[in-house]
């Protein structure tokens, strides 16, 4: 009898959620080794990726409200092989909050 085993990359499920009044544009979300973006998020939208993550750092984000002004933030610290689920809320004003359930569990380096 054949035991049949299945392999699955680990992969990051990510949603970015706008908790704001206006309408986000330009977002872009930066992790090791890659970033993913999108044109526009408006009030109360999400928007769902997955990702696999291929290096080790930092998470960025950037985007930019209705009038220009420009907002930026760095999330949680990340490695290769981690996976998992990672939200990010974004409320227009730049206050950006990252929840990230990942496993297995890494600490950033003591000079990051």
């Amino acid at each position: 009898m054949a035991l049949l085993v299945s392999c699955r990359s680990p992969y990051v499920e990510t949603t970015i959620v706008n908790s704001g009044k206006v309408k986000l544009h330009n977002i872009e979300v930066d992790y090791p080794s890659a970033s993913f973006g999108f044109s526009s998020l408006a009030p109360g939208a999400t928007f769902h990726y997955r990702f696999q993550i291929q290096d080790a750092g930092h998470m960025k984000v950037e985007f930019s409200d209705n009038a220009q002004h420009s907002y930026s933030g760095i999330g949680p610290y990340v490695a290769q092989g981690q996976q998992g689920t990672l939200e990010l809320t974004l409320d227009g004003k730049g206050k950006n909050q990252w929840s990230a359930h990942l496993h297995p569990s890494v600490a950033a380096p003591k000079d990051e």
